[in-house]
């Protein structure tokens, strides 16, 4: 991956050999998003845990990257989506569905996505 080295100006993508140094570097960044975070996570960072959201975060550093994660109730799939957003230094907008969110909201929550995509360029 290219997120072994925190706060490097040019990243470069690389094979990590050791699991060791793996959950280490994963349990900084989990430290550094809980620090900054009004909602702290506690993850346990296991070697499935720490796969997912390294293939989570090299999807979405590819051009046009986008996923589709599938699986069960709490199986930690908008975790692992945080924790892969915050370590590429992307933004995550996510939408709050309320049983009165129409069309209207819809619209207004893509405003607000374009906006931040297309006049504030972050991605």
């Amino acid at each position: 991956g290219d997120y072994m080295v925190q706060d490097a100006e040019n990243r470069t993508y690389d094979e990590v050999a050791e699991l060791t140094e793996l959950t280490a570097t994963m349990e900084s960044y989990l430290e550094d998003y809980n620090q900054m975070s009004k909602a702290p996570m506690a993850l346990v960072m296991f070697r499935f845990a720490i796969e997912h959201i390294s293939r989570i975060s090299r999807v979405l550093k590819q051009d046009d990257g986008h996923a589709l994660l599938v699986g069960v109730g709490g199986s930690g799939r908008q975790s692992a989506s945080k924790m892969a957003a915050f370590m590429t230094d992307y933004d995550l907008f996510q939408i709050e569905l309320t049983k009165n969110y129409t069309t209207v909201e819809w619209r207004d929550d893509l405003k607000k996505i374009m906006v931040k995509a297309g006049v504030e360029g972050k991605q």
